[in-house]
């Protein structure tokens, strides 16, 4: 049982803002949790640059590996060479027969097209291979191995096994070739081969088509392009030589038929006109129908004739002043003019004689005169009109009645010239083809001994100078490519798998805490051991690390109104997470600025301090909580100025029930008498043992480490759990051995990034630490 040497426990001094942050982070942290339990199915593209940045390593070696397998698959393939033959295949316009034009029409692209694919399709023909085999001996059938040997006829069945065997026969003709068929079967095998090493390839818009030959040996590619060049061009000319012959010999065959008939139809067509006393002008034309047409001109004539008299003569009558053969007339218009001259002076003088005045009188009966010369000239022009119109009416009776006979003997012709015009119709056609059979015969004739041919070789094949297969650029970026997106791939699926924090950003969007500091990985000198990487805060204060554990202190001096908390207690989920180093950095931290501060090792389960400092640990804080020495005896002076250092002594039996009892406030207290205006612990870690529970409900000022890449959510979460049930909530995170893809700014390492060399020892760290002496 301890000793009731210890004060009583005064109260705990605490700031304004203490009690209702924590019940902020609480409420906060717990709606986190409950949004993160709702699964999202947004995608993140900055949490997947993130992932790609931490993983590159692992990238390049996956991209790495998959090249190496393309190099390697690249060698392992023959070197394949490569010829191509480029010909033209231009239109074909033969014809056997063509009756109707000698000049072939454009037909359309559609039918352009048609045509240039069935040459194509003939290059691909097996007719061609074969010949093209033949021609240059590439069949060896003693190469290669001998064709499957063929079955032999199974016997007769007999009459007890006759099922059986009719099923082994059956069965033998469906998986083996007749007797006969060995060698076709060879021959077939060395036309897939050869087809397979043959491409046909058109070139777009236009009629140019390559003839492509892959083979190992570049020579023999060559070869083979042209003379399927060549064995294509001399097939489509015996093709067109076969056509002429066949068509020269039926012109022949039908040009005789024709010619009889021909002869046959003018005969019977001349007896019949004959005997049917039919006068044939020519040209599809009778003297009767000449008689009918002739007349019937004439009547439209007189018709027309006989309509213009009458339309002149009805006007003239009822308009006889204003007609135009009235107007035009030369006496009537000088008799108009006349009597316009005397009327205007009859005017004239009617202001000054009276109408029975002998010279009015006079004028008036010039007047009355010249009018009656006029009436007497317009009757004339009547009468003159008026004849006219009779002799066209009576001309256009006497035409219409001899057109009426005129057609009475057309149509009595035509009823005897039915027949005549069927003979002249079948004569027609007979003489039409005749002549067609002719002039095609001339042209089959000519054309036959040209041998015109539609196809031409452009660019003869030669040897290729380098391999088209296996292709090494092509390999290899398609090996980078897969290799880059399987490295990314797995970075994905290893990021997702990872619950472990992995940018600062994660701090405060899924645990609802402040980032209090940001640690940058560093790399511990030589000479020095991992427990004592914190003091590189006093050795190396220009370095990034001494300053995220200065901005830091920072961050804690600005938490509370009234500034930094006095008793600070620095814990973590479990072991190797920087809750040691952080301790001992901030315990620097705040010694550099003067203050007297002490450093606590609480964590009496797995100490470390004492490593860090070259201390022996044979008494410490389990020593006083046990009442076996003072506070003042077991305080260490340390190296750095203004820092002692309480270790945390021997493992007691059971370290919970001493940070229970009251010898821990009591110790806080005796700290402040001595002068120490700070108080860093490094505390037990949370999961697993109630230590840190216990500590924290007497400290309150929790500073949470998380390791980047370690530490997982969960772990997080329960420790988090497990302090908000004790009524406790983390002043906030501070995120070790982070490196700059856990960051979002890098400006930070890039400005103070140059501490001590790598792997350089720091002067006189070890000899200052193993000289620390118990404060006076």
């Amino acid at each position: 049982m301890l000793p009731n040497t210890f004060p009583p426990r005064g109260p705990f001094p605490s700031s304004a803002l203490t009690l209702p942050q924590a019940r902020m982070l609480h409420t906060v942290q717990q709606a986190r949790e409950e949004a993160d339990a709702v699964p999202r199915d947004d995608i993140d593209l900055k949490e997947i640059f993130r992932a790609i940045a931490r993983h590159k390593w692992m990238i390049a070696g996956t991209t790495l590996l998959c090249v190496g397998a393309a190099a390697f698959y690249t060698l392992r393939i023959t070197p394949l060479y490569q010829a191509t033959t480029l010909i033209q295949i231009d239109r074909s316009a033969q014809k056997v027969v063509g009756f109707n034009t000698e000049v072939e029409l454009d037909q359309g692209t559609a039918s352009d097209q048609l045509q240039l694919r069935t040459q194509i399709e003939l290059l691909k023909s097996r007719s061609l291979a074969l010949r093209v085999i033949d021609e240059m001996g590439l069949y060896r059938p003693d190469e290669g191995g001998a064709p499957p040997a063929p079955v032999a006829p199974a016997a007769a069945p007999d009459a007890d096994a006759g099922f059986v065997a009719t099923l082994r026969e059956h069965f033998n003709r469906l998986v083996s070739p007749p007797e006969d068929g060995s060698e076709r079967l060879s021959r077939n095998e060395t036309i897939r081969a050869f087809n397979e090493s043959v491409s046909i390839e058109p070139r777009r818009s236009s009629r140019l088509v390559e003839v492509q030959v892959v083979n190992k040996d570049g020579e023999l590619a060559a070869r083979i392009a042209n003379q399927i060049a060549q064995t294509f061009i001399a097939m489509n000319l015996e093709r067109k030589l076969e056509s002429s012959v066949y068509a020269r010999q039926f012109l022949e065959e039908q040009i005789q038929v024709t010619k009889a008939k021909l002869e046959q139809s003018e005969r019977v067509i001349n007896q019949y006109a004959k005997r049917n006393e039919i006068l044939n002008l020519g040209d599809k034309t009778s003297a009767t129908t000449q008689n009918y047409v002739d007349f019937s001109a004439a009547l439209a004539k007189a018709e027309q004739d006989r309509i213009k008299a009458e339309a002149q003569y009805e006007e003239v009558r009822a308009r006889p002043e204003s007609a135009p053969s009235v107007l035009d007339n030369l006496a009537i218009q000088t008799y108009k003019e006349q009597r316009a001259r005397l009327e205007a002076e009859y005017a004239k003088n009617l202001a000054v004689f009276k109408p029975n005045y002998p010279a009015m009188v006079q004028t008036k009966s010039q007047i009355d005169e010249l009018q009656r010369r006029i009436d007497a000239e317009v009757g004339t022009i009547l009468a003159s009109i008026k004849g006219q119109y009779e002799a066209a009416k009576k001309q256009e009776s006497l035409l219409r009645a001899r057109v009426g006979a005129s057609r009475d003997e057309v149509l009595m012709v035509q009823d005897r010239s039915v027949d005549l015009n069927l003979l002249k119709r079948e004569l027609d056609t007979n003489r039409q083809v005749y002549d067609s059979l002719l002039q095609r015969l001339k042209e089959v004739s000519v054309t036959a001994g040209l041998n015109t041919n539609n196809i031409s070789v452009v660019d003869p094949a030669e040897p290729g100078l380098n391999p088209v297969q296996p292709r090494p650029a092509i390999n290899l970026a398609v090996g980078l490519m897969l290799g880059l997106l399987a490295g990314v791939l797995v970075a994905i699926l290893r990021e997702q798998m990872d619950d472990s924090v992995k940018h600062e950003d994660e701090v405060e969007r899924v645990f609802a805490l402040p980032l209090l500091g940001w640690i940058p990985e560093t790399r511990k000198p030589r000479g020095m051991s991992v427990e004592a990487l914190g003091l590189l805060a006093h050795a190396e204060p220009r370095s990034s690390f001494s300053e995220a554990y200065r901005s830091m202190r920072t961050a804690l001096q600005f938490s509370t109104t009234g500034g930094a908390p006095r008793h600070i207690m620095v814990t973590s989920c479990g072991k190797n997470e920087g809750k040691t180093t952080s301790a001992l950095a901030l315990a620097i931290n705040f010694a550099q600025l003067g203050q007297q501060v002490l450093l606590i090792d609480a964590d009496m389960r797995l100490a470390s301090v004492h490593k860090a400092l070259g201390l022996p640990n044979d008494r410490g804080l389990s020593t006083l909580l046990m009442g076996e020495g003072t506070t003042k005896d077991l305080i260490l002076k340390t190296m750095v100025p203004n820092l002692g250092v309480l270790l945390a002594g021997p493992t007691p039996p059971d370290p919970v029930e001493l940070l229970m009892g009251p010898g821990l406030r009591t110790l806080l207290d005796q700290a402040q008498a001595l002068g120490f205006t700070q108080v860093i612990i490094d505390g037990p870690p949370l999961l697993g043992i109630a230590d840190a529970i216990v500590l924290g409900n007497q400290v309150q000022h929790i500073v949470f480490a998380v390791r980047a890449d370690s530490t997982r959510k969960k772990s997080i979460k329960d420790a988090l759990r497990r302090l908000r049930n004790a009524g406790l909530a983390p002043m906030g995170v501070v995120l070790t051995h982070a490196r700059t893809e856990h960051t979002n700014n890098d400006a930070f390492d890039a400005y103070y990034g140059y501490g001590h060399p790598p792997g350089q020892t720091v002067p006189g760290l070890l000899g200052a630490a193993g000289g620390a002496r118990a404060a006076s």
